[in-house]
């Protein structure tokens, strides 16, 4: 897996990004951070794995 801290943080990120006119409000940005370590997490429990693209 690539850094899980960036990982995390990519997810997080788009979490927020998807709340962000929503009309309850946006989501705390420590919330998405727990969400995006749950979704990598299930990710890797299905045998899934998260990495870079190597540019060519």
């Amino acid at each position: 897996m690539a850094d899980p801290h960036q990982v995390n943080a990519i997810i997080a990120t788009a979490i927020c990004d998807c709340r962000k006119d929503h009309p309850e409000g946006r989501i705390d940005p420590g919330e998405a951070k727990q969400i995006a370590k749950c979704i990598v997490q299930a990710l890797s429990d299905a045998g899934l794995n998260i990495s870079a693209i190597a540019e060519k």
